[in-house]
């Protein structure tokens, strides 16, 4: 998400989240959580409890969003909440051999091997944690979840953009260059998603304490996440409806523009071809966002896709062309 999108949707939802809009509150955890669990993730090196204490700040802001006056306020206050809690979370901690591992991924149902090869992984990580400066592990983290953007995570964490590069390439340096990719590749892949969004949700439902939050039950999270996935799918689903009814009512103009039933069948195969291509362009770009691809990498599809859009638009003017002949 842009700073600018940030913020116009902080400025927009801010007051009716305020009046006790769910709905309008789950949109600002959306635009939120991966910098929240972030920054509790600098702290902590665990990503199971990262998230645990990103859902735990967002009940509490839910329960005092209300004495809040203004939405300028939202992310340094969430932010302050999310690293005082981590560090609660640390100060009352008891040390233990496991205490220096990154949980990047759950262990029900590994194998042995898996089970050792993850808590391998786990605490190459962590130490790579602990060879970055205290303040560009949140940084860092951000950096890849939010897709390689240091204007998004200078909006989320209150930076410039200058102050933000500056401590990226003081992490880059404190890192060797397969330790960096290997925390990138993690952070992107346990950044917070539609369950952790589902989990929050479903908290403001069944009660507004912290600890009404952790009894959740996995009922209650279910319950929660088809409405979220509904929503998404219902979204994409229509741009793809009103996309595909542009195309063919090109594809039928040109039609009535022709009239060899050799030129309609390939004009036909054609808009076929465009469609699929566009739509499958579309779900690319949704798919994107959740999979956290770098700039280079969407811009290329972008590319891709339109020289293909430009040799299919060419056909048609051709056939049509011909037509005329």
């Amino acid at each position: 998400m842009t700073p600018s999108a940030l913020h116009d949707l902080i400025h927009r939802d801010f007051a009716s989240a305020r009046g006790g809009n769910a709905r309008a509150f789950e949109r600002m955890v959306v635009a939120t959580q991966r910098m929240v669990a972030s920054v509790a993730l600098a702290v902590t090196r665990d990503v199971a409890t990262s998230e645990d204490i990103a859902q735990d700040t967002y009940l509490r802001a839910w329960q005092h969003l209300g004495r809040m006056q203004h939405p300028d306020s939202f992310l340094p206050w969430l932010r302050q909440v999310a690293r005082n809690r981590a560090i609660d979370h640390l100060r009352a901690s008891r040390p233990s051999a496991d205490a220096d591992v990154l949980d990047v991924l759950p262990a029900d149902g590994d194998t042995p091997e898996q089970a050792h090869d993850r808590h391998v992984h786990a605490d190459a990580l962590a130490q790579a944690l602990d060879a970055l400066p205290e303040d560009t592990r949140d940084v860092l983290l951000l950096y890849y979840r939010e897709g390689q953007s240091s204007q998004a995570v200078a909006a989320l964490l209150g930076l410039s953009d200058a102050a933000v590069r500056k401590r990226l390439q003081r992490g880059r340096d404190s890192l060797r260059a397969d330790v960096l990719q290997r925390l990138g590749e993690t952070a992107t892949r346990s950044a917070p998603g539609l369950v952790f969004t589902a989990t929050v949700a479903a908290g403001l439902t069944a009660g507004t304490s912290p600890a009404a939050a952790t009894a959740l039950t996995a009922g209650a999270v279910a319950k929660s996440l088809p409405k979220l996935a509904l929503a998404t799918v219902g979204a994409l689903a229509a741009a793809i409806v009103v996309m595909l009814g542009g195309i063919a009512w090109e594809i039928r103009d040109a039609l009535r523009r022709t009239s060899d039933p050799r030129r309609r069948r390939t004009l036909v195969v054609n808009g076929v071809v465009y469609g699929a291509l566009m739509a499958g362009y579309v779900v690319a770009l949704a798919w994107s966002k959740q999979q956290g691809w770098s700039d280079a990498t969407v811009l290329t599809v972008a590319v891709v896709v339109s020289l293909l859009v430009v040799v299919l638009a060419l056909q048609r003017a051709r056939l049509v062309r011909d037509d005329k002949r």
